[in-house]
Protein backbone atom coordinates (compact mmCIF):
# COMPACT_ATOMS: atom_id res chain seq x y z
CA UNK A 1 0.00 0.00 0.00
CA UNK A 2 2.54 2.54 0.56
CA UNK A 3 4.41 1.48 -2.59
CA UNK A 4 1.31 1.82 -4.44
CA UNK A 5 0.09 5.42 -3.37
CA UNK A 6 3.47 7.04 -2.97
CA UNK A 7 6.22 8.49 -4.99
CA UNK A 8 8.22 5.33 -6.60
CA UNK A 9 11.44 7.16 -7.01
CA UNK A 10 11.46 8.46 -3.40
CA UNK A 11 10.00 4.97 -1.94
CA UNK A 12 12.81 3.13 -3.54
CA UNK A 13 15.95 6.13 -2.23
CA UNK A 14 14.14 5.62 1.48
CA UNK A 15 14.53 1.69 0.88
CA UNK A 16 18.45 2.16 -0.35
CA UNK A 17 18.87 4.69 3.00
CA UNK A 18 18.10 2.28 5.05
CA UNK A 19 19.81 -0.14 4.10
CA UNK A 20 22.81 1.83 4.52
CA UNK A 21 21.62 3.12 8.00
CA UNK A 22 21.17 -1.02 8.57
CA UNK A 23 25.28 -1.13 7.78
CA UNK A 24 25.77 0.10 11.35
CA UNK A 25 25.14 -3.85 12.53
CA UNK A 26 28.28 -5.08 10.38
CA UNK A 27 30.29 -2.08 12.14
CA UNK A 28 29.49 -3.39 15.31
CA UNK A 29 30.31 -6.82 14.53
CA UNK A 30 33.90 -5.77 13.10
CA UNK A 31 34.43 -3.72 15.77
CA UNK A 32 33.64 -6.74 17.99
CA UNK A 33 35.76 -9.50 16.12
CA UNK A 34 38.36 -6.68 15.19
CA UNK A 35 39.06 -5.31 18.80
CA UNK A 36 38.75 -9.19 20.43
CA UNK A 37 41.62 -10.49 17.83
CA UNK A 38 43.17 -7.76 18.96
CA UNK A 39 43.71 -8.60 22.35
CA UNK A 40 44.19 -11.90 22.09
CA UNK A 41 47.02 -11.50 19.77
CA UNK A 42 48.32 -8.32 21.25
CA UNK A 43 48.72 -6.44 17.86
CA UNK A 44 47.93 -2.67 19.68
CA UNK A 45 49.42 -1.32 16.40
CA UNK A 46 46.44 -2.29 14.31
CA UNK A 47 43.95 0.24 16.31
CA UNK A 48 45.13 3.26 13.95
CA UNK A 49 43.47 1.65 10.85
CA UNK A 50 40.33 -0.02 12.83
CA UNK A 51 39.26 2.98 14.01
CA UNK A 52 39.49 4.94 10.87
CA UNK A 53 37.32 2.15 9.75
CA UNK A 54 34.82 2.48 12.06
CA UNK A 55 34.26 6.01 12.17
CA UNK A 56 34.06 6.00 8.59
CA UNK A 57 31.17 3.54 8.94
CA UNK A 58 29.85 5.36 12.04
CA UNK A 59 29.49 8.89 9.89
CA UNK A 60 28.02 7.05 6.93
CA UNK A 61 25.25 4.96 8.93
CA UNK A 62 24.44 8.10 10.62
CA UNK A 63 23.60 10.17 7.58
CA UNK A 64 22.07 7.31 5.80
CA UNK A 65 19.54 7.24 9.14
CA UNK A 66 18.89 11.15 8.68
CA UNK A 67 18.29 10.39 5.17
CA UNK A 68 16.42 7.65 5.54
CA UNK A 69 13.79 9.48 8.37
CA UNK A 70 12.92 12.22 6.36
CA UNK A 71 12.02 9.85 3.19
CA UNK A 72 9.61 7.98 5.97
CA UNK A 73 7.74 10.44 6.87
CA UNK A 74 7.30 12.39 3.70
CA UNK A 75 6.19 8.60 2.35
CA UNK A 76 3.19 8.38 4.98
CA UNK A 77 2.73 11.51 4.57
CA UNK A 78 2.11 11.32 1.04
CA UNK A 79 0.23 8.23 1.45
CA UNK A 80 -1.92 9.72 4.18
CA UNK A 81 -2.92 12.41 2.08
CA UNK A 82 -3.96 10.61 -0.73
CA UNK A 83 -6.07 7.88 1.17
CA UNK A 84 -8.17 10.55 2.96
CA UNK A 85 -8.91 12.46 0.04
CA UNK A 86 -9.74 9.80 -1.70
CA UNK A 87 -11.83 7.66 0.97
CA UNK A 88 -13.38 10.99 1.57
CA UNK A 89 -14.28 11.02 -2.06
CA UNK A 90 -15.46 7.48 -1.98
CA UNK A 91 -17.79 8.48 0.81
CA UNK A 92 -19.58 11.20 -0.65
CA UNK A 93 -20.80 8.14 -2.98
CA UNK A 94 -22.56 6.75 -0.27
CA UNK A 95 -26.21 7.06 1.35
CA UNK A 96 -26.21 9.28 4.57
CA UNK A 97 -27.27 5.66 6.30
CA UNK A 98 -23.96 3.98 5.10
CA UNK A 99 -21.90 6.77 6.52
CA UNK A 100 -23.24 6.45 9.51
CA UNK A 101 -19.65 5.13 11.26
CA UNK A 102 -17.81 6.85 8.22
CA UNK A 103 -16.29 9.49 11.24
CA UNK A 104 -15.36 7.01 13.04
CA UNK A 105 -13.36 4.99 10.93
CA UNK A 106 -11.40 8.70 9.25
CA UNK A 107 -10.37 9.47 13.17
CA UNK A 108 -9.94 6.03 14.94
CA UNK A 109 -9.22 3.59 12.27
CA UNK A 110 -6.92 5.35 10.04
CA UNK A 111 -4.84 6.28 12.87
CA UNK A 112 -4.39 2.72 14.01
CA UNK A 113 -3.67 2.11 9.59
CA UNK A 114 -0.69 4.55 10.14
CA UNK A 115 0.09 3.32 13.56
CA UNK A 116 0.16 -0.49 13.05
CA UNK A 117 0.51 -0.96 9.11
CA UNK A 118 2.61 1.80 7.56
CA UNK A 119 4.81 2.03 10.36
CA UNK A 120 5.32 -2.23 10.34
CA UNK A 121 5.46 -2.62 6.85
CA UNK A 122 8.20 0.14 6.80
CA UNK A 123 10.28 -2.07 9.39
CA UNK A 124 9.86 -5.14 7.75
CA UNK A 125 11.31 -3.83 5.09
CA UNK A 126 13.98 -2.10 7.33
CA UNK A 127 14.23 -5.48 9.36
CA UNK A 128 14.81 -7.51 6.77
CA UNK A 129 17.65 -5.61 4.98
CA UNK A 130 19.23 -5.90 8.36
CA UNK A 131 18.89 -8.84 8.50
CA UNK A 132 20.41 -9.96 5.08
CA UNK A 133 23.61 -7.42 6.07
CA UNK A 134 23.97 -9.37 9.04
CA UNK A 135 23.50 -12.95 7.90
CA UNK A 136 25.66 -12.28 4.78
CA UNK A 137 28.62 -11.10 7.55
CA UNK A 138 28.20 -13.93 10.04
CA UNK A 139 28.32 -16.72 6.90
CA UNK A 140 31.85 -15.25 5.49
CA UNK A 141 33.19 -15.05 9.36
CA UNK A 142 31.53 -18.85 10.06
CA UNK A 143 28.98 -20.67 8.42
CA UNK A 144 28.26 -23.49 10.80
CA UNK A 145 27.64 -21.56 14.12
CA UNK A 146 25.91 -18.80 12.08
CA UNK A 147 23.11 -21.61 10.61
CA UNK A 148 22.87 -22.84 14.37
CA UNK A 149 21.56 -19.26 14.94
CA UNK A 150 19.65 -18.68 12.18
CA UNK A 151 18.13 -22.21 12.54
CA UNK A 152 16.97 -21.56 16.57
CA UNK A 153 15.49 -17.77 15.32
CA UNK A 154 12.96 -19.38 13.17
CA UNK A 155 11.53 -21.59 16.41
CA UNK A 156 9.32 -18.11 17.11
CA UNK A 157 7.56 -18.06 14.21
CA UNK A 158 5.43 -21.32 15.04
CA UNK A 159 4.58 -19.41 18.20
CA UNK A 160 3.07 -16.06 16.33
CA UNK A 161 1.50 -18.15 13.91
CA UNK A 162 -0.29 -19.77 16.48
CA UNK A 163 -1.94 -16.04 17.45
CA UNK A 164 -2.43 -15.04 14.33
CA UNK A 165 -6.22 -15.74 14.30
CA UNK A 166 -7.28 -14.83 17.73
CA UNK A 167 -5.21 -11.58 17.42
CA UNK A 168 -7.27 -10.43 13.87
CA UNK A 169 -10.79 -11.84 15.33
CA UNK A 170 -9.59 -9.11 18.89
CA UNK A 171 -9.06 -6.37 16.16
CA UNK A 172 -12.19 -6.74 14.34
CA UNK A 173 -13.83 -6.80 17.46
CA UNK A 174 -12.05 -3.56 18.89
CA UNK A 175 -12.85 -1.70 15.62
CA UNK A 176 -16.62 -2.78 16.26
CA UNK A 177 -16.56 -1.77 20.01
CA UNK A 178 -14.91 1.59 18.95
CA UNK A 179 -17.52 2.41 15.85
CA UNK A 180 -20.67 2.17 18.44
CA UNK A 181 -18.40 4.09 21.00
CA UNK A 182 -18.02 6.93 18.70
CA UNK A 183 -21.63 7.14 17.07
CA UNK A 184 -23.23 7.10 20.71
CA UNK A 185 -20.68 9.55 21.80
CA UNK A 186 -21.70 12.30 18.59
CA UNK A 187 -25.14 11.71 19.05
CA UNK A 188 -25.45 12.05 22.69
CA UNK A 189 -23.56 15.10 22.49
CA UNK A 190 -25.37 16.82 19.61
CA UNK A 191 -28.19 16.36 21.95
CA UNK A 192 -26.74 17.76 24.37
CA UNK A 193 -29.13 20.72 25.27
CA UNK A 194 -31.72 18.34 25.06
CA UNK A 195 -29.90 16.52 27.98
CA UNK A 196 -29.22 19.52 29.53
CA UNK A 197 -33.04 20.72 29.42
CA UNK A 198 -34.16 17.48 31.25
CA UNK A 199 -31.59 16.99 33.52
CA UNK A 200 -30.52 13.38 31.72
CA UNK A 201 -26.51 13.89 31.90
CA UNK A 202 -26.08 11.16 34.28
CA UNK A 203 -28.55 9.00 32.60
CA UNK A 204 -26.75 9.62 29.38
CA UNK A 205 -23.34 9.19 31.03
CA UNK A 206 -24.52 5.88 32.20
CA UNK A 207 -25.10 4.44 28.71
CA UNK A 208 -22.20 6.16 27.06
CA UNK A 209 -20.12 4.39 30.16
CA UNK A 210 -21.67 1.16 28.79
CA UNK A 211 -19.90 1.51 25.35
CA UNK A 212 -16.53 2.68 27.20
CA UNK A 213 -16.43 -0.50 29.00
CA UNK A 214 -16.88 -2.68 25.65
CA UNK A 215 -14.84 -0.21 23.90
CA UNK A 216 -11.64 -0.67 26.67
CA UNK A 217 -12.49 -4.59 26.79
CA UNK A 218 -11.98 -5.34 23.66
CA UNK A 219 -9.14 -2.82 23.75
CA UNK A 220 -7.21 -4.99 26.52
CA UNK A 221 -8.23 -7.97 25.07
CA UNK A 222 -6.45 -7.00 21.66
CA UNK A 223 -3.54 -5.80 23.71
CA UNK A 224 -3.00 -8.76 25.70
CA UNK A 225 -3.03 -11.16 22.87
CA UNK A 226 -0.38 -9.06 21.38
CA UNK A 227 1.75 -9.02 24.82
CA UNK A 228 1.50 -12.74 25.30
CA UNK A 229 2.66 -13.32 21.67
CA UNK A 230 5.45 -11.11 22.55
CA UNK A 231 6.26 -13.06 25.90
CA UNK A 232 6.38 -16.61 24.66
CA UNK A 233 8.79 -15.48 21.60
CA UNK A 234 11.05 -13.95 24.15
CA UNK A 235 11.44 -17.09 25.92
CA UNK A 236 12.54 -19.22 23.18
CA UNK A 237 14.31 -16.62 22.16
CA UNK A 238 16.42 -16.44 24.69
CA UNK A 239 16.67 -20.57 25.19
CA UNK A 240 16.55 -22.05 21.60
CA UNK A 241 17.83 -19.01 19.70
CA UNK A 242 20.60 -17.61 21.94
CA UNK A 243 21.64 -20.07 24.51
CA UNK A 244 21.85 -23.54 22.51
CA UNK A 245 23.78 -22.08 19.52
CA UNK A 246 26.53 -19.74 22.09
CA UNK A 247 26.76 -23.28 24.09
CA UNK A 248 27.98 -25.12 20.76
CA UNK A 249 30.37 -22.26 19.38
CA UNK A 250 32.00 -21.52 22.75
CA UNK A 251 32.66 -25.76 22.39
CA UNK A 252 34.10 -25.15 18.63
CA UNK A 253 36.51 -22.56 20.07
CA UNK A 254 37.67 -24.83 22.95
CA UNK A 255 38.09 -27.69 20.14
CA UNK A 256 40.20 -24.77 18.41
CA UNK A 257 37.38 -24.94 15.54
CA UNK A 258 36.88 -20.97 15.36
CA UNK A 259 38.25 -18.00 16.91
CA UNK A 260 36.68 -15.99 20.18
CA UNK A 261 36.45 -13.05 18.17
CA UNK A 262 34.50 -14.75 15.36
CA UNK A 263 32.29 -16.26 18.22
CA UNK A 264 31.31 -12.95 19.37
CA UNK A 265 31.48 -10.90 16.18
CA UNK A 266 28.46 -14.14 15.18
CA UNK A 267 27.09 -13.65 18.74
CA UNK A 268 26.91 -9.50 17.67
CA UNK A 269 25.23 -10.23 14.65
CA UNK A 270 22.83 -12.71 15.84
CA UNK A 271 20.81 -9.91 17.60
CA UNK A 272 21.10 -8.57 14.26
CA UNK A 273 19.46 -11.49 12.33
CA UNK A 274 17.57 -13.13 15.10
CA UNK A 275 16.06 -9.71 16.22
CA UNK A 276 14.69 -8.83 12.90
CA UNK A 277 12.76 -11.98 12.70
CA UNK A 278 10.98 -11.35 16.11
CA UNK A 279 10.50 -7.46 15.37
CA UNK A 280 9.17 -8.67 11.43
CA UNK A 281 6.88 -11.09 13.31
CA UNK A 282 5.57 -8.13 15.73
CA UNK A 283 4.59 -6.15 13.07
CA UNK A 284 3.32 -9.07 11.15
CA UNK A 285 0.52 -9.22 14.23
CA UNK A 286 0.33 -5.78 14.11
CA UNK A 287 -0.63 -5.76 9.95
CA UNK A 288 -3.13 -8.74 11.04
CA UNK A 289 -4.83 -6.01 13.01
CA UNK A 290 -5.41 -3.83 10.31
CA UNK A 291 -6.63 -6.47 7.82
CA UNK A 292 -10.41 -5.55 7.85
CA UNK A 293 -9.59 -1.84 7.62
CA UNK A 294 -7.70 -1.89 4.42
CA UNK A 295 -10.70 -4.24 3.24
CA UNK A 296 -12.83 -1.29 3.89
CA UNK A 297 -10.03 1.40 2.52
CA UNK A 298 -10.49 -0.34 -0.79
CA UNK A 299 -14.12 -0.41 -0.70
CA UNK A 300 -13.83 3.40 -0.73
CA UNK A 301 -10.99 3.61 -3.02
CA UNK A 302 -13.52 1.79 -5.59
CA UNK A 303 -16.28 4.38 -5.01
CA UNK A 304 -14.15 7.13 -5.35
CA UNK A 305 -13.34 5.97 -8.99
CA UNK A 306 -16.83 6.10 -9.94
CA UNK A 307 -17.38 8.27 -12.75
CA UNK A 308 -20.04 11.18 -11.84
CA UNK A 309 -22.91 11.06 -14.01
CA UNK A 310 -22.69 14.39 -16.52
CA UNK A 311 -25.67 14.34 -18.44
CA UNK A 312 -25.21 16.29 -21.53
CA UNK A 313 -28.86 14.85 -22.97
CA UNK A 314 -31.62 17.29 -23.47
CA UNK A 315 -34.08 16.12 -20.94
CA UNK A 316 -37.33 16.38 -22.01
CA UNK A 317 -40.95 14.63 -20.35
CA UNK A 318 -40.42 12.07 -17.21
CA UNK A 319 -43.24 9.63 -16.61
CA UNK A 320 -43.56 7.37 -13.56
CA UNK A 321 -46.53 4.55 -14.39
CA UNK A 322 -48.01 2.89 -11.13
CA UNK A 323 -45.67 4.24 -8.11
CA UNK A 324 -46.10 2.60 -4.87
CA UNK A 325 -44.24 3.84 -2.13
CA UNK A 326 -43.55 1.94 1.38
CA UNK A 327 -40.95 2.97 4.29
CA UNK A 328 -40.77 0.70 7.27
CA UNK A 329 -42.73 -1.44 6.70
CA UNK A 330 -45.53 1.26 6.14
CA UNK A 331 -47.56 1.49 3.00
CA UNK A 332 -47.67 4.70 1.77
CA UNK A 333 -49.46 4.86 -1.53
CA UNK A 334 -49.86 2.76 -4.61
CA UNK A 335 -51.25 3.40 -8.37
CA UNK A 336 -50.02 6.34 -8.93
CA UNK A 337 -49.52 7.82 -12.41
CA UNK A 338 -46.78 10.74 -12.73
CA UNK A 339 -45.49 12.62 -15.97
CA UNK A 340 -43.43 16.01 -15.60
CA UNK A 341 -43.31 18.43 -18.46
CA UNK A 342 -40.65 20.61 -19.70
CA UNK A 343 -41.67 24.18 -17.84
CA UNK A 344 -44.34 22.52 -15.65
CA UNK A 345 -45.02 23.48 -12.11
CA UNK A 346 -46.70 20.78 -10.38
CA UNK A 347 -47.98 20.50 -6.33
CA UNK A 348 -47.95 17.22 -4.19
CA UNK A 349 -50.61 17.44 -1.35
CA UNK A 350 -51.64 15.53 1.18
CA UNK A 351 -51.68 15.28 5.33
CA UNK A 352 -48.81 14.52 6.93
CA UNK A 353 -47.54 11.33 7.37
CA UNK A 354 -48.62 10.00 3.58
CA UNK A 355 -45.66 10.08 2.24
CA UNK A 356 -45.17 13.43 0.11
CA UNK A 357 -41.14 13.66 1.08
CA UNK A 358 -40.49 9.82 0.35
CA UNK A 359 -42.17 10.50 -3.22
CA UNK A 360 -39.52 13.02 -3.46
CA UNK A 361 -36.75 10.91 -2.59
CA UNK A 362 -37.90 7.85 -4.70
CA UNK A 363 -38.05 10.07 -7.63
CA UNK A 364 -34.09 11.48 -7.09
CA UNK A 365 -32.40 8.16 -5.59
CA UNK A 366 -35.37 5.27 -6.27
CA UNK A 367 -35.41 4.46 -2.53
CA UNK A 368 -38.66 3.48 -0.42
CA UNK A 369 -40.57 2.27 -3.73
CA UNK A 370 -41.20 1.05 -7.40
CA UNK A 371 -42.57 1.78 -10.20
CA UNK A 372 -44.15 0.34 -12.98
CA UNK A 373 -42.33 1.70 -15.62
CA UNK A 374 -40.12 4.47 -15.70
CA UNK A 375 -39.49 6.64 -19.12
CA UNK A 376 -37.34 9.68 -19.29
CA UNK A 377 -37.36 10.97 -23.07
CA UNK A 378 -39.55 8.16 -24.23
CA UNK A 379 -36.25 6.00 -23.08
CA UNK A 380 -36.70 2.90 -20.29
CA UNK A 381 -35.05 4.12 -16.69
CA UNK A 382 -34.35 2.27 -13.93
CA UNK A 383 -35.01 4.25 -10.75
CA UNK A 384 -32.19 5.91 -8.86
CA UNK A 385 -30.07 5.76 -11.98
CA UNK A 386 -30.94 9.33 -13.44
CA UNK A 387 -30.29 11.48 -10.19
CA UNK A 388 -27.69 13.85 -12.20
CA UNK A 389 -31.02 15.48 -13.97
CA UNK A 390 -32.58 16.84 -10.55
CA UNK A 391 -31.80 19.66 -8.03
CA UNK A 392 -33.22 19.55 -4.35
CA UNK A 393 -34.21 21.84 -1.75
CA UNK A 394 -36.11 21.15 1.71
CA UNK A 395 -37.20 23.18 4.90
CA UNK A 396 -34.15 20.69 6.41
CA UNK A 397 -31.44 22.38 4.64
CA UNK A 398 -27.95 21.04 4.43
CA UNK A 399 -25.58 23.73 5.44
CA UNK A 400 -21.43 23.36 4.78
CA UNK A 401 -18.98 24.60 6.73
CA UNK A 402 -17.62 26.93 4.49
CA UNK A 403 -18.17 30.01 2.63
CA UNK A 404 -21.73 31.67 1.65
CA UNK A 405 -20.36 31.11 -2.18
CA UNK A 406 -19.33 27.77 -2.11
CA UNK A 407 -22.83 26.87 -0.07
CA UNK A 408 -24.43 28.68 -3.27
CA UNK A 409 -21.99 26.67 -6.06
CA UNK A 410 -20.68 23.90 -4.33
CA UNK A 411 -17.49 24.98 -5.82
CA UNK A 412 -19.21 24.96 -10.03
CA UNK A 413 -17.62 28.10 -11.94
CA UNK A 414 -20.62 30.17 -11.70
CA UNK A 415 -20.70 33.96 -13.38
CA UNK A 416 -20.74 36.53 -10.35
CA UNK A 417 -23.87 38.38 -11.79
CA UNK A 418 -25.87 34.87 -11.97
CA UNK A 419 -25.60 34.08 -8.47
CA UNK A 420 -26.71 37.82 -7.47
CA UNK A 421 -29.39 37.61 -9.54
CA UNK A 422 -30.78 33.99 -7.90
CA UNK A 423 -29.76 35.76 -4.52
CA UNK A 424 -32.32 39.13 -5.22
CA UNK A 425 -35.10 36.87 -6.93
CA UNK A 426 -34.71 34.98 -3.35
CA UNK A 427 -34.30 37.69 -1.26
CA UNK A 428 -30.71 36.70 -0.09
CA UNK A 429 -29.21 40.08 -1.39
CA UNK A 430 -29.34 41.97 2.04
CA UNK A 431 -27.70 38.85 3.27
CA UNK A 432 -24.49 38.97 0.53
CA UNK A 433 -24.43 43.04 1.24
CA UNK A 434 -23.69 42.81 4.53
CA UNK A 435 -21.66 39.35 4.93
CA UNK A 436 -20.08 38.80 1.38
CA UNK A 437 -19.87 35.61 -0.63
CA UNK A 438 -16.71 34.76 1.53
CA UNK A 439 -18.65 34.76 5.16
CA UNK A 440 -18.55 31.29 6.79
CA UNK A 441 -21.20 29.07 7.40
CA UNK A 442 -19.46 27.11 9.96
CA UNK A 443 -20.03 27.90 13.67
CA UNK A 444 -21.31 30.45 12.12
CA UNK A 445 -24.70 28.49 10.99
CA UNK A 446 -26.79 29.14 13.68
CA UNK A 447 -26.81 33.32 13.16
CA UNK A 448 -28.50 33.44 10.79
CA UNK A 449 -32.74 32.22 10.25
CA UNK A 450 -33.81 29.42 9.02
CA UNK A 451 -35.75 31.23 6.31
CA UNK A 452 -32.20 32.34 5.12
CA UNK A 453 -30.68 28.86 5.69
CA UNK A 454 -33.73 27.53 3.31
CA UNK A 455 -32.98 30.64 0.77
CA UNK A 456 -29.38 29.29 0.24
CA UNK A 457 -30.39 26.08 -0.41
CA UNK A 458 -33.02 26.67 -2.76
CA UNK A 459 -30.30 29.07 -4.20
CA UNK A 460 -28.32 26.58 -4.55
CA UNK A 461 -30.58 24.23 -6.34
CA UNK A 462 -31.68 26.60 -8.69
CA UNK A 463 -28.02 27.69 -9.22
CA UNK A 464 -27.06 23.73 -10.07
CA UNK A 465 -29.12 24.45 -13.52
CA UNK A 466 -30.59 20.81 -13.67
CA UNK A 467 -33.51 19.92 -15.46
CA UNK A 468 -35.95 19.52 -12.73
CA UNK A 469 -36.51 21.10 -9.44
CA UNK A 470 -37.95 18.79 -6.70
CA UNK A 471 -38.91 20.99 -4.30
CA UNK A 472 -39.61 20.26 -0.34
CA UNK A 473 -42.05 22.50 2.33
CA UNK A 474 -39.34 25.08 1.49
CA UNK A 475 -41.55 28.10 3.17
CA UNK A 476 -41.79 26.28 6.63
CA UNK A 477 -39.62 28.95 7.72
CA UNK A 478 -40.85 31.76 5.53
CA UNK A 479 -43.25 34.72 6.32
CA UNK A 480 -45.94 34.78 3.99
CA UNK A 481 -44.51 37.79 2.62
CA UNK A 482 -41.14 36.48 1.17
CA UNK A 483 -42.89 33.10 1.07
CA UNK A 484 -45.05 34.59 -1.87
CA UNK A 485 -42.60 36.58 -3.36
CA UNK A 486 -40.55 33.71 -4.02
CA UNK A 487 -43.38 31.55 -4.98
CA UNK A 488 -44.46 34.33 -7.60
CA UNK A 489 -40.87 34.28 -8.84
CA UNK A 490 -40.86 30.40 -9.41
CA UNK A 491 -44.35 29.76 -10.95
CA UNK A 492 -43.28 32.88 -13.18
CA UNK A 493 -40.00 31.27 -14.62
CA UNK A 494 -39.28 29.03 -17.05
CA UNK A 495 -38.39 26.37 -14.10
CA UNK A 496 -39.58 22.91 -14.29
CA UNK A 497 -40.25 21.51 -11.15
CA UNK A 498 -42.26 19.17 -8.35
CA UNK A 499 -43.15 21.09 -4.85
CA UNK A 500 -44.45 19.32 -1.50
CA UNK A 501 -47.04 21.81 -0.31
CA UNK A 502 -48.59 21.44 3.41
CA UNK A 503 -49.94 24.93 3.82
CA UNK A 504 -51.79 26.22 1.23
CA UNK A 505 -55.23 27.61 -0.10
CA UNK A 506 -56.90 26.74 -3.18
CA UNK A 507 -55.96 30.04 -5.15
CA UNK A 508 -52.67 29.00 -4.49
CA UNK A 509 -52.85 25.76 -6.13
CA UNK A 510 -54.59 27.44 -9.25
CA UNK A 511 -51.63 28.90 -9.72
CA UNK A 512 -49.80 25.45 -10.58
CA UNK A 513 -50.00 23.22 -13.50
CA UNK A 514 -50.94 19.80 -12.13
CA UNK A 515 -51.76 18.69 -8.19
CA UNK A 516 -51.12 15.50 -7.24
CA UNK A 517 -53.08 14.49 -4.42
CA UNK A 518 -51.66 11.49 -2.40
CA UNK A 519 -55.40 10.96 -0.88
CA UNK A 520 -56.40 9.61 -3.92
CA UNK A 521 -53.66 6.82 -4.01
CA UNK A 522 -53.87 6.02 -0.36
CA UNK A 523 -52.85 2.52 0.09
CA UNK A 524 -56.11 0.36 1.28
Amino acid sequence: MLYKYSNHFKFVLMIIAGLLASSMTIVMAYMVQTLTNIATEKKWNQVGNFLLIVLTGYVLSFLASLVFNRLKTSTIKEVNTYLRIHIFKGMLNQSVEENTNSLGFLTSDFKLLETNRFNAQIEILMQGCTLLMALGYALVVNWLVTLLFLVGSFVPMLVSSLFQKAIQSASENWTKANSDYVNQTKNFLAGSQTLRLYGKQDNATKKNQIQVLKLESALRKMNLLDLDTGSWINLLASSVTFLVPFLVGIYMVIKGLTTLGALFAIVQLANSFVNPILIILEDRNKLSTTKKIVEKINTYLTLAEKKQNKNKEKVGDLTFTDIALKRKDKQFIEGLNLTIKVGSKQAIIGPSGMGKSTLLQFMMYGSFGKAEQILLNQKLKKAGTFTDIFAYASQASVIFADSLWFNLTLGANIARDKVLEVCEKLDLISLVKEKGFEYYLGNNADQLSGGQLERIELARAILANRPILLLDEINASLDKKTSDEIHQYLLNSNLTFVEVIHHYNNDELSEYDGIIDLNDYRSN
